[in-house]
């Protein structure tokens, strides 16, 4: 089903997230019985899923900007079955106007129409309790089905009346899903917890100087840890980016505890959390490991990592590598528990500011080192998912997913690495119907 002309990928004059790897795609399309280059592992079972921006129009003003297409493939049995892309047709999508109040509305009832908008929806994909979500901070999660049609805007049964944060997280002792919504009026930050069944058992506005933007965050066993930017956000989403950068505003580290109590605040070295990887508890202070630029859209990210005593209230900070990289993840069983592996992408050959190559990246917690995974010439990466073998706890006991760009056909695959053996060829390549455009998070979902 085509849904808009082919954008023009070799203009120059077009933005970087409009052309290239970056183009948006113009068909919504299913594919069976995928090739496959070496071997699927036969208990990967499941499906892989994968958000991003893909304007219908064939423009936007900004990489984030664009409509959400969520990308999906299914493994079983040593066979990729199936492949598609759907759009999350949020109002947005169907061309609902979203902007400003309508005659005779009020400002309320404007930002609740936005809000059950689903905005753009193009950030990250989760499955909780039986649902997917498709998210993007700035609105409810739009609910799919697991065909990737659209459902619906999704409010934890009216539970949820702010917009949720693209990155939740769900904690391994509990299976709660913990996440956050932030805005620029008071509540300006609330942290909600749901529990295995999806019911929210928790919702709690935290005390804040201001809204500023949080795009992520973190958790431990104890506690829920913020970052407050000195991006701060000066209106509502709307038309064009709602945050500029104060360069008298102290970043800060929140600290909240997950059974209740008052937030705590910590001044740290100014600067942008873009993604968290993890943080945990050990001997009385929180460890928290994410990518930070010193300023936000100006400079680029690095891996950091800060500590806070909780006794003394000292913080403590470092960059781990002076290597540009983001988008990292672990293996998500670590959550709130100490991590040995985390997986980035570090971004190359930089033209004009803009990254034109990338690589996996795997750093060791254990031995400092740090290592690459290179999958031939001209071949992209974006964000790694890890999925566990079995139950082995072991975290190297699995397989890293990604959808790699093959800048040699102008196509896209999903590539299979055996984490135990990081930096070692692929142990399967899915070769994919059509391109898929650089996006943002993905998840894997397993067979029931």
């Amino acid at each position: 089903m085509s849904t808009h002309e082919e954008t023009d990928s070799r203009s120059p004059a077009q933005p970087f997230w409009l052309r290239g790897p970056f183009a948006p795609v113009t068909d919504e399309v299913t594919a069976h019985d995928l090739p496959v280059s070496g071997e699927l592992p036969h208990d990967l079972a499941g499906t892989y899923l994968r958000n991003g921006p893909n304007p219908k129009d064939g423009a936007s003003r900004h990489w984030w900007f664009g409509d959400g297409m969520v990308h999906g493939v299914h493994l079983e049995h040593g066979k990729a079955r199936w492949y598609r892309n759907r759009y999350v047709r949020t109002a947005r999508y169907g061309g609902t106007n979203l902007g400003a109040a309508a005659d005779g509305e009020d400002a309320s009832a404007a930002r609740a129409r936005r809000l059950r908008g689903g905005g753009t929806s193009n950030t990250h994909v989760v499955e909780h309790a039986g649902r997917l979500l498709s998210m993007v901070e700035a609105a409810l999660p739009m609910q799919l089905d697991r065909e990737l049609s659209t459902v619906g805007a999704f409010d934890f049964d009216g539970a949820l009346d702010t917009p949720m944060t693209a990155h939740p997280k769900r904690c391994p002792a509990t299976g709660e899903l913990h996440f956050f919504g932030y805005q620029p009026m008071r509540p300006y930050l609330t942290y909600y917890i749901a529990d295995a069944g999806g019911r929210v058992i928790a919702k709690r506005e935290i005390e804040n100087l201001g809204p500023s933007l949080m795009h992520d965050f973190a958790l431990t066993e104890q506690y829920a840890v913020f970052f407050d930017s000195p991006a701060r956000m000066t209106r509502d989403w709307g038309d064009g980016m709602p945050f500029e950068w104060s360069e008298t505003h102290t970043a800060r580290l929140g600290v909240v505890p997950r059974a209740g109590g008052t937030a705590r605040w910590f001044d740290i070295e100014p600067g942008h959390l873009s993604h968290t990887a993890n943080a945990f508890e050990l001997d009385g202070t929180i460890v928290l490991e994410g990518a930070r630029c010193a300023r936000f859209e100006v400079s680029p990210p690095c891996l950091h990592h800060w500590e806070i005593d909780l006794g003394s209230g000292q913080t403590r900070e470092r960059a781990i590598d002076a290597r540009i990289v983001d988008f990292p993840r672990i293996d998500d069983r670590r959550i709130g528990r100490p991590h040995r592996y985390t997986y980035v992408i570090e971004l190359c050959d930089f033209v004009d500011g803009t990254p034109t190559g990338a690589r996996l990246r795997r750093y060791d917690r254990t031995t400092g080192a740090s290592a690459a995974q290179d999958l031939g010439p001209r071949r992209i990466p974006g964000e790694s998912v890890f999925v566990p073998r079995g139950d082995d706890p072991s975290e190297d006991a699995g397989y890293l997913l990604s959808i790699v760009y093959d800048g040699e056909r102008d196509g896209s695959e999903l590539v299979v690495l055996d984490a135990a053996t990081f930096g070692a060829p692929p142990v399967a390549r899915v070769r994919l119907p059509q391109r898929v455009p650089f996006g943002f998070h993905g998840t894997w979902v397993p067979a029931p």
